[in-house]
């Protein structure tokens, strides 16, 4: 066993002095003075708290002892909901009778695209009787053989074309105009039965009445039925000598 150590070889050696602790009792005092100074100090420094109380609940009732509250009482009677959102609403007679129908159920015309465009015609102006000149230069006599005259005629697009029937009376000329006139230029809409359904103007002549002429033509030439519900073209009516009243056709 280790002898026991000796005082020279203590790293702290203890002190002999047994009296009264003087430094610890001043730490202590002088902490209890610090924290009751610093208490007064707050204590002056931050004034005390106020509470203020909550108001006292206050309870209004409309009673029909001034005008104002009657005119309020009238209009909550007059806005209350319990009178529209009543249950007694008396229901239609056969309403579950009545079946669904769709939209579908019922056929309509299939919509159609604007028709195709077509090139525009060159034109070229009024053909003059090749005797004027002549007869104008003294050249031909009075007597000279007329030269033929060329007569109206209608020419339909590709898309009608093929539906028009060979058995159409030739246009007829209540009316005869007086001016050289231009080719009238028609929108035609035929349907299945092969009636012109729509006869629609698009380049007038200059003259309305040839125009008008020419559309109730049109109007009423049979086509060939058909299977599209509606067929789109064009009908050109080109004027010939017979349109003018100046020209009689030979017989």
């Amino acid at each position: 066993m280790k002898a026991p150590a000796t005082e020279a070889q203590l790293t702290f050696v203890p002190s002999n002095d047994r009296g009264f602790p003087f430094i610890l009792f001043l730490c202590v005092l002088g902490s209890l003075l610090l924290h009751a100074s610093t208490f007064f100090l707050f204590q002056v420094v931050y004034p005390q708290r106020v509470t203020i109380p909550p108001p006292a609940p206050r309870v209004s009732l409309l009673t029909p002892s001034s005008p104002e509250n009657i005119a309020l009482l009238r209009w909550i009677e007059a806005e209350d909901p319990a009178l529209v959102a009543s249950d007694n609403a008396a229901a239609p007679p056969g309403l579950a009778e009545v079946r669904y129908r769709p939209s579908f159920a019922t056929p309509r015309t299939a919509p159609l695209g604007a028709p195709a465009e077509q090139p525009q015609a060159v034109r070229f102006p009024a053909a003059r009787d090749r005797l004027v000149p002549a007869e104008s230069s003294g050249l031909l006599s009075a007597a000279a053989v007329a030269a033929p005259v060329q007569e109206t005629t209608v020419r339909y697009s590709s898309a009608l074309a093929p539906r028009v029937s060979t058995q159409n009376p030739p246009i007829t000329f209540p009316y005869h105009a007086s001016t050289p006139a231009e080719p009238t230029t028609l929108l035609v809409g035929v349907n299945t039965q092969g009636a012109a359904r729509f006869v629609i103007i698009q380049q007038s002549s200059g003259d309305p009445a040839l125009d008008q002429l020419a559309a109730a033509h049109v109007a009423h030439v049979a086509f060939v039925p058909g299977t599209s519900p509606i067929t789109w073209g064009f009908a050109t009516c080109t004027w010939g000598g017979d349109a003018y009243a100046s020209v009689k056709k030979t017989p």
